[in-house]
């Protein structure tokens, strides 16, 4: 008996089949057979929910049932697929020009296929096999009923026993509570206390004054942290020894730039250099022996950030990298090993908005995937049992902390806003973390004013807006905002007032920017796997969004040319141009771009990853490459604007950031305003708006850290 949700069915002149997960379009005329080209394949549980939807007609059907049905209950995964699946759904099905569209939202309900399902028909075996089965059922329903009366009495008995049992485990099972270390002005990060928890090292940076270590007696509040490192160096993130008494860190010198893997002998406070790293925020952890350091890190030229082992019996050992050699379409970005030696968990990026942990078996170095689309994971750490991970994620500007299983890959949420980089989990239920609380905003600094201003806010709510672009053409600023609980587009006038959202994705959309003519918005979202991501053009002229073709994991900030026919983007292969006709991606050049302005139709003007300056490219003949502002200038990879007759941009000096203006024709730089450290995300975006004569950037602001020790009874 063919099952019906397996059948093929008819939706108007749009035909879809289980048995091979496509849909195909009939115009008058048409046979099957003979229009093979013309199929179109979707993803498996895109088909799913739409049969269901189908065998429910004409009935709603609930978010709930539909993730019951397609991802077997996992609301974690199916929420936000399940958003995916309709929207995909939604644009295949749009040449059915249903009003209102083949599947309707109902508000509060659920979802609701409009059109009626013409199922294929099933052959007279198929019947009678059929109502001979539903015949057999029925008699399986009342043994069922019966043994379900019996259970019933059993369970009774049982949940006596477990009433118990849980009133005896009360004290345990206690609530969240919550603990503030540190109230030190400034920032406190990345904590992890001693084997014996007495001692608690952290990394803090205080407003005017560089980061250091810092060590506090975790038994006596009274006590003030004292500083372990230097101020002539940064230092963030440390491990401790088996027998707590050496610090094992990165450190970057402010003198040479140069970063090393280092250790601290606390008794008597020598340091010693054992490897070199890339930066002092690496992440790092000690092998439950005690006989391997593994961090993360980026020295090597053309690697990209991965894990490396060093072995700390040898005097001179070599670190060895045990991730992604060359070609890699990810980056590894943080690692725990597990209390029994047996795994090493890893925090693995595929693209700048898409992330996902790993777990590795040391004894072979086999991996298993434990989770599918997060956004950015914020630090990871074990139970002591090596059962299960703890770890924190930011996603649309928010951040939580989850436990997940390592078995069943099952994620439970701990409900603990800003939880960031948990350690130290304890038997009893205890970590540390440090709570993280920022807002993005979009501010604006008005130009040529007779007394000098600051930044000004240019929305003024709780929610966070970042990313701004304007058109002149178009005489709005576009822009990412979480209004809704997700990053959408959204774009507003020049005083920042008569707000519209233009997308409903529930997704990570980032870094919109608008077409020279302003019909039109790109901008990067996750790919249908969430592990990389796609550049998508959003139409306004049609309310259309449709992604352009391209076979790249990864793209980093779109860049319209001069005809606003084509996006470029920075891809594995260098600076590469993607079309609006879905004709092939042609790669530009080898050098990366993190952002771009196209100056004419043979001239772009970008910026690079990791190299400083300010270049302009020939697109005309590639291979011509010219620095128009020098590398000590300009070290501003993200938050710059270009107008006709030059270039804004922001620059950090020690403990402060500036807004800059260099002038083409005279080649000069004259510094516009100063503003404290972290005032300007590092990850946001700069515009210029001439009608007005102002920028608009996105206002990061000094972010406060606290160090919580939190215990959970999910933890225990």
């Amino acid at each position: 008996m063919k099952d019906k949700s397996k059948l093929g069915f008819y939706l108007g002149s749009c035909r879809i089949d289980p048995s091979d997960n496509s849909i195909l379009f009939q115009t008058q005329g048409d046979e099957t057979s003979s229009n093979e080209s013309a199929k179109v394949s979707l993803q498996p549980k895109f088909i799913e929910v739409l049969s269901y939807l189908a065998l429910r007609y004409p009935h709603v059907v609930t978010r709930d049932e539909l993730i019951t049905q397609v991802w077997e209950g996992n609301a974690y995964v199916g929420t936000k697929a399940l958003t995916n699946a309709i929207w995909h759904l939604r644009q295949q099905l749009l040449p059915l020009d249903v009003d209102g569209g083949v599947i309707e939202t109902v508000r509060k309900a659920g979802y609701r296929l409009l059109l009626p399902p013409i199922y294929d028909q099933l052959d007279d075996t198929e019947e009678d096999l059929r109502q001979t089965t539903e015949t057999k059922l029925q008699h399986a329903n009342q043994r069922l009923r019966l043994m379900a009366m019996v259970l019933g009495a059993v369970a009774v008995v049982s949940s006596l026993f477990i009433g118990m049992h849980l009133y005896q485990d009360k004290q345990r099972m206690t609530d969240t509570q919550m603990t503030v270390l540190t109230r030190d002005p400034g920032s406190e990060r990345y904590p992890r206390l001693s084997h014996d928890r007495r001692w608690l090292v952290y990394g803090a940076s205080r407003p005017g004054v560089t980061s250091s270590l810092y060590l506090k007696d975790f038994k006596r509040e009274d006590v003030p942290a004292r500083q372990l490192t230097p101020s002539t160096s940064v230092e963030l993130r440390a491990v401790w020894s088996l027998d707590d008494t050496k610090l094992f860190f990165a450190s970057r010198s402010h003198a040479t730039g140069k970063c090393t893997i280092t250790q601290l002998t606390l008794a008597t406070n020598e340091m010693l250099a054992l490897a070199p790293c890339s930066t002092d925020m690496a992440a790092i952890d000690i092998s439950p022996d005690g006989q391997y350091l593994a961090y993360i890190s980026s020295h090597e030229a053309d690697k990209v950030g991965g894990i490396y082992r060093l072995t700390l019996a040898k005097a001179d050992a070599t670190a060895e990298r045990l991730s992604c050699e060359s070609q890699c379409n990810y980056e590894d970005r943080d690692l725990a090993f597990s209390p029994d030696g047996k795994w090493l968990a890893i925090a693995r990026r595929f693209s700048n908005i898409s992330e996902d942990i790993f777990i590795r078996d040391l004894a072979n170095a086999n991996e298993k995937r434990l989770t599918q689309g997060l956004e950015d994971i914020r630090g990871l750490s074990w139970t002591p049992n090596s059962q299960a991970l703890v770890f924190a994620t930011e996603d649309s500007g928010s951040r939580n902390g989850f436990t997940i299983d390592i078995e069943t890959a099952h994620i439970r949420p701990l409900d603990v806003e800003g939880m960031s980089y948990p350690s130290s989990v304890s038997d009893e239920g205890e970590l540390v973390y440090h709570q993280y609380r920022r807002q993005f905003q979009m501010a604006y600094f008005s130009l040529g004013d007779k007394v000098p201003g600051s930044l000004f806010p240019l929305l003024y709510s709780g929610i966070s807006h970042r990313n701004p672009h304007y058109s002149p053409e178009a005489g709005r600023i576009v822009f990412v905002s979480s209004d809704t609980g997700y990053n959408e587009i959204w774009t507003s006038d020049i005083k920042g007032q008569k707000l519209e959202q233009h997308t409903q994705l529930k997704s990570r959309v980032a870094y919109p920017r608008w077409s020279p003519d302003g019909s039109k918005i790109a901008f990067i979202a996750p790919d249908d796997r969430n592990e990389g991501n796609r550049i998508f053009i959003l139409d306004l002229t049609n309310k259309n969004i449709t992604a352009l073709a391209s076979s790249y994991h990864n793209h980093g900030r779109p860049s319209w040319n001069w005809q606003g026919t084509a996006v470029f983007a920075s891809t594995s292969d260098g600076i590469t141009e993607f079309y609006l006709d879905n004709s092939a991606p042609k790669v530009i050049s080898p050098l990366s771009m993190a952002v771009g302005f196209a100056k004419s139709a043979t001239e772009l003007v970008f910026s690079r990853y990791g190299v400083n300056g300010l270049w302009l490219i020939n697109l005309a003949q590639p291979e011509e490459v010219t620095q128009l502002i020098s590398s000590k200038v300009f070290r501003s990879g993200n938050n710059w604007a270009m107008t006709a007759d030059g270039v804004y941009f922001k620059s950090s000096n020690g403990n402060e950031q500036r807004l800059n203006y260099w002038e083409a024709s005279s080649q000069q730089v004259t510094p516009l305003l100063r503003v404290p450290r972290s005032s300007l995300s590092g990850f946001g975006s700069m515009t210029y708006i001439p009608e007005s004569n102002r920028l608009v950037m996105t206002l990061d602001g000094f972010p406060q850290r606290d160090i919580i020790l939190l215990k959970h009874k999910l933890l225990q």
